[in-house]
């Protein structure tokens, strides 16, 4: 059973389970249907018993037994007829990472006409049953799957989503945060159906925030929820449901509903750094320019908004490529969309502009790799010589992170200067018999496919932005955030580094904001919940890579404005205290309240 759940994704589904997503769909009984990864025959058992005999279901795994009435035909699904055409497909796709799908799918993957630009080494097995899915649907038909949900929001699975969203529309996302639904696995899953037609409705959305065992009652009570969607109800919040309607998804970026009050205070905080937006100056075609930062767009702003490259110039700006728009692009926008986001008190963005982020105003990098912690960790310094001492780093772990401080720094060995293994035994005596018991393990390491010395760290990237910068912010690369309604992000001044576990933001000297003022922004409770809700999650925990850090919306200040320098000074200041007394929760109250001002947000 094991083998099958790594390499085929083999999680069988709960009668209550299937009983409930077979009456989302709206397709008589006289409807083709499509099972395609049928397993022990759940679905079909309940499609039969609610009269479907229109059915046609394939499993690629033939030792399992079929526990319903309707024939099962054992092959792999996603080597069917695409041109095979249904009203409804409904079930459990596998949901298997690339590097456990077998060797004889893998192939088909890559070599198949049908995958290219599709499916890539990142890919999960999931994306390729849910497209196939779609292309065999009718105009109108309905897809309707439980899955786990990480797929709605990783970057990997952006171009699946892209392909949704151009194809057809949602009609229902249902999330069941960490319930137990599978004897087998814990995860977040998701019940979703999807329309193959275009209609620009809402999608009607309900979260079941509980870790309790999934029950009829649940089910029951989730179907009632969206009823009550469907008959015109905006919003509802009852125990550890909640359900409202939202607007179509409009791209391939991240999948996270958000109901409509949290949809406007994001969209406050994003305006109010796209309004406090400092004019920069840039060349093109050796032309100096002035414009609003704000209009400096990434690559992936040209992807959402359905700017071509060649309607840009590109620019460089502190150092970092952008492009500018000199050709008015508009995006697609269903009617729909438009009067939903006025509606519920929303904006519709400046086609050609976006919001400040921290990855504009500063430099963000992954800490240090080598490779084996334990072989470099210094426990005892006076082992060394004091000229082996010099080649000692002090680094500072993730569990050394507390908001605004870090409690102490790790002496380890980086030798890496060192190139001869005989220079090292005869300079570093001591150093050297200490990294001599783990050669072999060293040896072992991945190397990032690089010849490298067993004593020197594997991949020291981004050691010079931690040894050039005197004054820095550390956080931990990942953050539970489901138990705690904080981030830890760290003032850190002076000669220390990180390893991999930790990331490291320096603030760019093209602006006059103080380190300090950032870090209060990015531990304030304002930033918290974007991230919550908008930050790169999963299973309740927060990724601060470069990327999803990097799309932080930040607050810069108006220098024209006397009452906002007062308010930076005053921010700075707290800070300070809060580093002195090691003491965040006494200065607390009057940061958010600054902070929440700036952000426009109210009192």
């Amino acid at each position: 059973m094991a083998d099958k759940v790594k390499t085929i994704g083999q999680y069988f589904t709960p009668r209550s389970v299937a009983d409930f997503m077979i009456n989302l769909g709206n397709k008589g009984i006289t409807a083709k249907v499509l099972e395609p990864c049928a397993g022990k025959g759940i679905f079909l058992d309940v499609l039969w018993k609610k009269g479907f005999r229109n059915v046609t279901a394939y499993e690629i795994d033939s030792s399992l037994p079929n526990k319903s009435h309707i024939k099962i035909e054992y092959r792999d699904f996603l080597s069917t007829n695409i041109q095979e055409k249904f009203d409804m497909i409904i079930g459990n796709p596998p949901y298997v990472r690339w590097k456990n799908i077998p060797v004889e799918v893998h192939e088909k993957l890559r070599s198949g006409s049908y995958w290219q630009n599709k499916i890539n080494g990142l890919s999960d097995l999931l994306y390729a049953f849910i497209y196939l899915c779609i292309d065999k649907l009718e105009e109108n038909g309905e897809l309707i799957f439980i899955t786990p949900i990480f797929w709605t929001q990783t970057l990997h699975a952006a171009k699946l989503r892209q392909y949704m969203c151009e194809k057809g529309d949602l009609e229902v996302h249902i999330t069941f945060n960490e319930m137990r639904i599978f004897k087998e696995v814990s995860t977040s899953a998701l019940i979703f159906k999807y329309v193959k037609k275009k209609t620009g409705k809402p999608v009607k959305i309900v979260h079941v925030w509980s870790k309790d065992k999934l029950t009829k009652k649940t089910l029951d009570k989730v179907t009632e929820l969206l009823q009550r969607l469907e008959k015109g109800e905006d919003y509802i919040k009852e125990d550890y449901f909640e359900a409202y309607l939202h607007p179509q998804f409009r791209n391939g970026k991240p999948w996270k509903p958000l109901s409509p009050n949290i949809f406007t205070m994001l969209t406050t905080i994003e305006d109010t750094c796209r309004e406090f937006s400092p004019t920069i100056t840039v060349e093109i075609n050796n032309k100096p320019l002035n414009l609003p930062l704000s209009k400096l767009l990434e690559g992936e702003d040209l992807e959402e908004l359905g700017i071509y490259k060649n309607t840009c110039k590109q620019v460089r700006f502190a150092r970092k490529p952008y492009y500018v728009v000199l050709e008015r692009s508009e995006p697609e926008l269903t009617n729909f969309f438009e009067k939903d986001l006025s509606k519920i008190g929303g904006k519709l963005e400046n086609e050609t502009e976006r919001y400040v982020r921290l990855g504009d105003i500063a430099e963000i990098g992954n800490g240090m790799v080598s490779g084996l912690d334990r072989a470099f960790q210094v426990t005892n310094p006076n082992k060394f010589t004091e000229k082996e001492k010099e080649t000692f780093i002090s680094v500072i772990k993730a569990f050394s992170l507390e908001q605004y401080y870090f409690k102490n720094a790790t002496p380890y060995i980086f030798i890496n200067e060192v190139e001869n293994e005989e220079d090292l035994k005869r300079e570093y005596p001591n150093i050297y018999r200490h990294l001599l018991r783990y050669r072999d393990k060293l040896e072992k390491r991945y190397n990032y496919d690089r010849d490298i010395p067993w004593w020197h760290w594997v991949f020291p990237r981004n050691q010079k932005l931690m040894e050039n910068n005197h004054e820095k912010i550390f956080t931990p690369c990942k953050e539970r955030i489901d138990t705690k309604a904080y981030t830890r992000f760290v003032y850190v001044k002076g000669p220390y580094y990180a390893t991999q576990d930790v990331t490291v933001i320096v603030k760019k000297p093209y602006f006059k904001e103080d380190t300090k003022y950032l870090l209060a922004l990015l531990n304030s409770n304002v930033i918290f919940t974007w991230i919550k809700y908008k930050g790169l999650t999963r299973g309740g925990v927060v990724e601060f890579s470069e990327r999803p850090l990097s799309r932080i919306p930040i607050r810069l200040i108006d220098w024209d404005n006397p009452l906002e320098a007062d308010i930076h000074e005053r921010i700075v200041r707290l800070v300070e205290k809060n580093l002195q007394i090691h003491q965040t929760k006494l200065c607390k109250e009057s940061i958010e309240k600054y902070i929440r001002n700036l952000y426009g947000l109210a009192l």
